[in-house]
């Protein structure tokens, strides 16, 4: 099985690298949302005025 599973990796190595390039991506700029949200929520929570951009 482990002979199988390392050729399997080496074999698929660029597919594995790109996918996990692209996930990481991803839930970086989910993340990035997520603590845009938070600050909107605590800004108002303040009391500040949210800021329009034009």
């Amino acid at each position: 099985m482990a002979d199988f599973y390392k050729e399997f990796l080496s074999k698929n190595f660029e597919k594995h690298m790109y996918y996990n390039r692209d996930w990481y991506r991803r839930n970086f700029t989910i993340t990035l949302f997520m603590g845009r949200v938070a600050l909107e929520r605590i800004w108002r929570r303040l009391g500040f005025k949210q800021v329009k951009n034009n």
